[in-house]
């Protein structure tokens, strides 16, 4: 089998002592490397027990698990392969005790984290919203993650009340033998590095350590890579720092240079040969990729043969746009031969699925939306959808379920006293609202049937679609809404609520617009395409990370989106860098084809439903690329 291996990946492979590290290109082969050379280390008389190998997510230790299975005609490897969570539960359940955690502990996900930390605030008298608890989980988080003292949680929020409530969720975990994900790692190396015969006894028996996508890792887990490996030093770290893309999430491509500088005897080993793409995706790739100046200097090689130009093309807005990827995916389909499982879309913005989601429909296409919510599915999108419904159905009983929540002192028992007043008197359901409102002795419960009554009261121009979204958005004072539900990811809701208005706006002027609005959606939301396996995939350019398909669109290719505006402004030089390797990823994606699109303005529709251009020029990346003229 080491035949087979090109030198980089046979050198890589055949490493026996020392610190070694293995950078990789896109498409170099890179799991196909690491499990030749856990077959290298067997066949060199290294036990299994003293092998551990390191991935981030457990699709990828499942793949690297039925590779060596298959390799060594094994059912099942008797080393440790899998993510660094499960690593450090299995350390937890076995040593544990001195820390305070009996084996038999609860992890607690990232939504039961939230819920947990309202909870704690609720029991202690704080009522804190939704942004507020999101907020204390990710200091709470972020200072396990990356090291830090609880001094550093109290100094990040400002906030003696919930600097309060942090200590109470951490105490309450302890209490009651729970671990969140930042904790497991966290705990780990507490439990590791106080304890000189446990460390001893793991130092001893990871005697070889093999890490994937060393570029992801954060600051605790390269600690306790380090931690582990420490006696013997035979780490072998692989990654690529041009694919380094999770910055936001505590995620460090230096951790790469950080381990060279720690070893001085480290060999460094490159796969630089792509096996995926044909050499013009490569050569425009590369190009950008090397004005980074986190790149390492690697000469790109390929054997694969020539194939189409990289091409890019502009379009007037992007309905265009979008129109444009579709009919080019029906005729790649129904002409060239192609499945749609060949094709994916690429986008830096959830919300830009919208619009290419309604070309596939239109041209009866089947695509799933990877990695993220199909964007009608959102939580966003259905409150916004469920106050249109009910605008143009006032017997529409879902979606008036739906919109009573969004507000204030209607709770489910007064929704349920609704239903059956309408449904008694053969009344309209907000004619029911406003009886039960008048009959109440709740203040709050009176203040919210006056609410929605105010909100749907007087006449709607179903004509100018976008103007009545907005107003109705605005009446349910539903932006505020989203920031007082959410932190982390307000700013995009919106923004996926923007796309809603903007959306109806193209049935402006048109007769029952509105009505004619929510129809197209209907057919959109009623796709049955959840049999069919072979479907183009959309997803953004971070779900995409890892995946490769022979023909790839990436749309939205321009300032203020790719690269974000919000990334630079948050910082300058790092933030362009690391959309730079975001467009990169993107781009070598694609095997056979790469097709770039750009809008040469962005269609808006305002609080009066007029419509309105944001002009827009190509990014600059496709000018880094060598794609076109400066």
């Amino acid at each position: 089998m080491i035949g087979q291996l090109n030198k980089y990946q046979k050198e890589a492979a055949e490493h026996l002592n020392g610190p070694c590290l293995v950078t990789s290109c896109p498409g170099s082969g890179k799991t196909f490397t690491l499990v030749e050379r856990i077959v290298c280390l067997l066949k060199r008389g290294v036990k299994q027990r003293n092998i551990l190998c390191l991935t981030f997510t457990n699709k990828a230790a499942k793949e690297m698990k039925e590779r060596v299975c298959k390799r060594l005609n094994i059912k099942k490897p008797s080393f440790f392969i899998g993510t660094f969570h499960s690593l450090c539960s299995l350390f937890i359940r076995k040593l544990g005790s001195g820390r305070g955690y009996s084996p038999h502990f609860t992890i607690v996900n990232d939504k039961e984290q939230l819920d947990l930390m309202l909870q704690i605030s609720r029991k202690h008298g704080v009522d804190i919203n939704y942004g507020d608890a999101k907020k204390i989980v990710n200091r709470v988080n972020y200072y396990r993650d990356q090291m830090e003292d609880f001094s550093w949680v109290e100094n990040a929020l400002h906030n003696d009340v919930f600097v309060e409530i942090a200590r109470k969720y951490l105490s309450y975990c302890k209490k009651n033998n729970l671990l969140d994900f930042s904790a497991l790692i966290y705990e780990a190396i507490q439990i590791i590095d106080n304890d000189k015969e446990i460390k001893k006894k793991i130092q001893n028996t990871f005697k070889y350590i093999l890490v994937d996508e060393t570029q992801d890792t954060n600051i605790s887990q390269f600690y306790l890579v380090n931690l582990l490996g420490g006696k013997w030093k035979n780490i072998m770290l692989i990654g690529d720092v041009d694919q380094s893309i999770y910055g936001w999430r505590g995620a460090r491509y230096e951790n790469i240079r950080e381990f060279m500088r720690m070893y001085n005897d480290c060999k460094i080993i490159s796969l630089s040969k792509n096996y995926r793409s044909t050499p013009q995706i490569i050569q425009a790739s590369s190009k950008l990729i090397k004005r980074n100046t986190s790149h390492m200097e690697t000469k790109f090689e390929t054997d694969n043969s020539d194939g189409e130009p990289v091409r890019t093309y502009g379009f007037r807005d992007q309905l265009s746009e979008a129109q444009w990827v579709g009919n080019m995916a029906k005729k790649l389909i129904d002409e060239g031969g192609w499945d749609p499982g060949d094709i994916a879309v690429l986008y830096r913005v959830n919300k830009m699925s919208e619009p290419v989601e309604q070309s596939m429909v239109t041209n009866t296409i089947p695509y799933e939306v990877v990695g993220s919510w199909n964007f009608y599915d959102r939580k966003e999108v259905k409150d916004c959808l469920a106050m249109i419904r009910f605008l143009v159905n006032r017997r529409d009983s879902i979606a008036f379920h739906r919109i009573c929540v969004l507000i204030k002192g209607m709770g489910n028992v007064t929704i349920g006293k609704i239903d059956n007043l309408a449904e008694e008197k053969d009344i309209s359901l907000l004619r029911s609202c406003q009886e039960i409102g008048n009959a109440t002795n709740s203040k709050n419960t009176r203040a919210a049937c006056k609410k929605i009554c105010d909100i749907y009261k007087n006449d709607w121009d179903f004509s100018n679609p976008a103007k009545s979204v907005h107003q109705l958005i605005d009446r349910f004072n539903y932006r505020e809404y989203i920031d007082s539900k959410f932190d982390g990811d307000a700013n995009e809701r919106k923004d996926n609520i923007d796309q809603i208005i903007d959306a109806s706006g193209e049935f402006n002027g048109m007769e029952n617009g509105l009505f004619n609005y929510l129809q197209q959606i209907s057919l959109i939301t009623s796709v049955d395409s959840k049999n069919d396996k072979n479907k183009v995939s959309l997803m953004s350019l971070h779900s995409s990370k890892g995946l490769e398909f022979p023909i790839v669109f990436m749309i939205g290719v321009e300032d203020g989106i790719l690269p974000h505006q919000q990334a630079i402004a948050d910082d300058p030089f790092n933030g362009l860098e690391e959309e730079r390797r975001l467009c990169y990823v993107g781009m070598t994606r694609a095997k056979k084809m790469l097709y770039m699109t750009w809008c040469k303005s962005r269609k808006r529709f305002g609080q009066y439903g007029n419509k309105s251009f944001r002009h827009t020029k190509p990014s600059n990346f496709l000018i880094e690329s060598g794609l076109r003229d400066g």
